[in-house]
């Protein structure tokens, strides 16, 4: 059986094409003592606004229910979208 950072490299390679489609990718920079994978957004990824919805819904779902130890999945480049798009404000007419 592979161990907990071999696996992780497999799922991020397969993960890898379809962020490739949009000109990103990612890499892994550690996996902690607690179990905690911190990755690096690449390319077109670093401040893109779906970038978090990635990480969150695809990449740490994905990561979390094929490697069962996993406790968190991060990353270390990017801001909350809230952060990242900014705020509307209201047309206000005079």
């Amino acid at each position: 059986m592979l161990n907990t950072e071999a696996q992780v490299r497999l799922l991020i390679d397969e993960i890898a094409p379809q962020l490739g489609m949009h000109g990103g990718s990612i890499e892994l920079v550690d996996i902690s003592t607690e179990h905690v994978v911190r990755l690096r957004f690449q390319g077109a990824c670093v401040g893109c606004v779906a970038a978090d919805m990635t990480l969150e819904y695809g990449i740490k779902e994905l990561l979390m229910l094929k490697v069962p130890e996993i406790e968190d999945v991060i990353a270390v480049n990017t801001e909350p979208v809230s952060h990242a798009v900014p705020k509307l404000k209201k047309n206000v007419r005079a």
